[in-house]
């Protein structure tokens, strides 16, 4: 909650036009149209930079967003909210959705009853529902963690790869484009892929249990920033900080510092402000009958200990409103 109400009134009114607690960002009036945004998980920094354009581009056009999100990472409790949801009928729903089937169902009824979807960053396999799915060019990000590997073991090397489980689009992508790039790079071989989906306990175990079987391992890439820091704690623990170089996707805020102390080789980011922006610009667009972009991909940026404080950079980190 980032203000208190100080007046009985203030929270009368507040009642009055539709306000619970902090999940709505404006109250407007009742001709707006109404959207949520439903996002993978409430506390992870890359959704709450993508709450922040959302809140923008709503204020700037007059919508009224509420933002929703599961405490953590995790479909059933994804699908719970969605069904809250639905059953306020707003106009428009931009959603992250967390598995690429398990949420269609729910979304289908939504969709059936009038309510816009829209997917950002991650989507639906079946997208039949969606309006517009606005998100990071994944394929993009694994074709560049490739050729950044490359380059950081001068073409030689065993890589571990940890990712979420199959079914979220983004990692399914990412995977694919990263698989597809190493074909040009055959002096770098993946011992391993494994599923973590954000866990840094789970990640740092899976560190440990490769190096325990390649010790001479020679880099890690993790494709979201919730792994980074178990990737960090197990190479720590094992004394291997300045021998496997970490290549992690995004850019929270511990990911950044280490970044900073060497403790991660590069970030590469996303660019989740825009995409939460032109999420709610096509939403708005499909709820009024206009033209939409049925997919529109944001580019990757890599970041150093050496660029990551220069303008150009560091307008991409993830920053909350």
């Amino acid at each position: 909650m980032r203000t208190k109400l100080i007046a009985l009134s203030a929270v009368t009114l507040a009642l009055a036009i539709g306000i619970s607690g902090c999940g709505n960002t404006n109250g407007g009036s009742s001709d707006q149209h109404r959207m949520t945004l439903i996002v993978g998980n409430e506390g992870d920094d890359f959704y709450k930079a993508m709450e922040c354009g959302a809140k923008a581009a709503a204020e700037r056009l007059g919508v009224r967003l509420d933002l929703q999100g599961p405490r953590a990472f995790d479909t059933s409790l994804q699908v719970q909210i969605v069904n809250s949801v639905a059953a306020k009928h707003p106009d428009a729903v931009l959603i992250a959705p967390t598995d690429d089937t398990a949420l269609y169902p729910p979304l289908q009824q939504m969709h059936a009853a009038g309510t816009k979807i829209v997917t950002v960053d991650t989507t639906l396999k079946n997208k039949d529902i969606v309006a517009a799915a606005v998100g990071s060019d994944y394929v993009e990000l694994g074709a560049a963690a490739a050729e950044r590997l490359n380059t950081l073991l001068n073409g030689q090397g065993k890589i571990l790869v940890i990712a979420s489980p199959p079914g979220v689009t983004t990692s399914d992508l990412s995977r694919q484009g990263l698989a597809d790039a190493l074909v040009r790079y055959p002096g770098l071989q993946l011992v391993s892929t494994q599923f973590s989906g954000g866990d840094a306990a789970k990640s740092a175990s899976l560190v440990a249990a490769t190096l325990s079987v390649h010790p001479d391992l020679a880099a890690v890439f993790t494709l979201n920033g919730g792994d980074a820091q178990g990737v960090v704690t197990a190479l720590r623990e094992a004394g291997k900080q300045n021998q496997v170089k970490f290549i992690s996707g995004d850019a929270q805020p511990f990911q950044v510092e280490e970044l900073k102390k060497g403790e991660v080789a590069e970030l590469l980011l996303h660019k989740p402000y825009e995409i939460g922006e032109k999420g709610v610009e096509q939403a708005l667009a499909a709820v009024k009958g206009q033209p939409v972009q049925p997919e529109s991909k944001t580019s990757i940026v890599v970041a150093t200990a050496a660029n990551v404080d220069d303008p150009d950079i560091a307008k991409y980190l993830y920053r909350p409103c």
